[in-house]
């Protein structure tokens, strides 16, 4: 019963998973994003706090008095004191104050900029995730490539000793072809281990644990979409849409307010209390009223400048902030021309190394015909053979890079899916 289920776990098959689920997945599982999403509920929470010192403040209290059986005397009469017990309840409620007001706007603000802060986090994971998955893409159809390729050249290895046997070809030939193949093998168990760190990267942004077995579901091509670039290079950049700016934008706005809160502290504050005392033991002479209600206005007059401080502090900061926001607004733009310029490169060179695997597949099987028949050497097959690794490489370089460059101005524009 103990060793069947481990038996299971151990035979488990890979989980499927496509870019899409995979993005799903990071952002439920990630540990770090989960933290940022529990101080949304801390600041709503802060914000319940600072609307209630706004609320009626109820308290209630029970006192027991006992003077121990004292006598007072009064020229030879004397008046034994009683013991006294009272029940009482207050009431407290803020009738006006700038800061109360001020700061509850404040804690409001403080909460959609921790929601945009969650935002920003999640892009980023999202990108990361993006990234990965179309990396271990290129390096599986990489490695795709180099097992395919070498399958041909043992083929051509066989046929190269073949031909040395009978006498036609010398032993250089059979050695550089050998040497060829040897090449094409460490070649290929560098790109598996590449293959396998990617995977290990793409499990530890999802959470997996190390080793757990996953199969990627879409294939390379679904990503390759022209008119995606080309609809990316033509889009006009809506600054408003960026998360950083509208999180400097919401850091403005509660500058602005923790200003107002400062210059608020020069006003008064007005305060009323009702009180209601029932006495359950009371003395022989009671003169104490059960009602009292009453108003107190709090002025502040001097604080040995230290609220014209606190101003000015907040003054600074704010002008602080407004610089940040227009160096941003540089930043971005300046950014988006240079994804721009990114993406366009990408897709030029895309084109460009597409057609150069044509033509090095068209030249590496021309060149293998010939060698067969004797009319090229096998350093001249090896070079071609090299020339196609070559193309093939470019071509997967290109697509990655055309892909992250995509990704990277989807994410600036906030348009990555998630």
């Amino acid at each position: 019963m103990l060793i069947v289920p481990w038996m299971l776990h151990a035979q488990e098959a890979p989980q499927t998973i496509s870019l899409q689920q995979a993005v799903e997945f990071a952002i439920k599982h990630n540990k770090e994003l989960q933290a940022s999403q529990m101080n949304i509920e801390l600041y709503r929470q802060k914000v319940r706090e600072s609307v209630s010192q706004g609320l009626p403040q109820i308290n209630g209290t029970m006192t027991y008095t006992t003077n121990f059986g004292y006598k007072m005397d009064f020229g030879g009469q004397t008046i034994k004191m009683k013991d006294q017990s009272n029940l009482g309840v207050s009431l407290q409620q803020l009738l006006f104050s700038g800061e109360w007001i001020l700061g509850m706007q404040t804690s409001k603000i403080a909460v959609r900029m921790t929601e945009q802060e969650v935002e920003s986090s999640e892009l980023d994971i999202v990108e990361n995730i993006y990234n990965s998955y179309y990396t271990v893409l290129v390096t599986e159809r990489m490695l795709e490539i180099l097992r395919q390729n070498l399958e041909n050249m043992n083929e051509i290895y066989k046929h190269t000793e073949n031909m040395y046997n009978a006498g036609t070809v010398e032993i250089t030939d059979v050695d550089q072809i050998r040497i060829n193949v040897g090449q094409l093998k460490n070649s290929m168990l560098s790109m598996e281990r590449t293959v396998a760190v990617n995977y290990n990267l793409l499990r530890l942004q999802l959470g997996l644990e190390a080793g757990a077995p996953v199969k990627l579901s879409d294939g390379l091509e679904v990503f390759l979409d022209n008119d995606k670039s080309s609809r990316l290079y033509l889009e006009k950049f809506d600054i408003n849409n960026n998360v950083s700016y509208q999180l400097i934008n919401t850091q403005t706005e509660l500058n602005k307010k923790l200003l107002g809160i400062e210059k608020w502290s020069y006003a008064p504050t007005i305060a009323g209390s009702y009180n209601f005392n029932y006495k359950i033991l009371k003395p022989a002479l009671d003169m104490s009223p059960k009602h009292t209600a009453g108003l107190t206005m709090n002025i502040p007059i001097f604080s040995g400048m230290q609220r014209d401080s606190k101003v000015k502090q907040a003054k600074i900061t704010l002008e602080q902030t407004y610089l940040q926001k227009s160096l941003l607004e540089d930043q971005l733009n300046v950014q988006d021309e240079q994804l721009k310029f990114n993406l366009k490169n990408a897709m030029e060179n895309y084109s460009l190394q597409k057609e150069n695997i044509d033509v090095a597949t068209r030249v590496l099987q021309n060149y293998q015909r010939k060698y067969e028949l004797g009319a090229v050497s096998s350093l001249d097959l090896t070079q071609a053979n090299n020339n196609y690794l070559q193309a093939e490489t470019n071509y997967t370089e290109a697509v990655l890079t055309l892909l992250q460059a995509q990704v990277s101005l989807e994410k600036l524009y906030n348009q990555l899916p998630r």
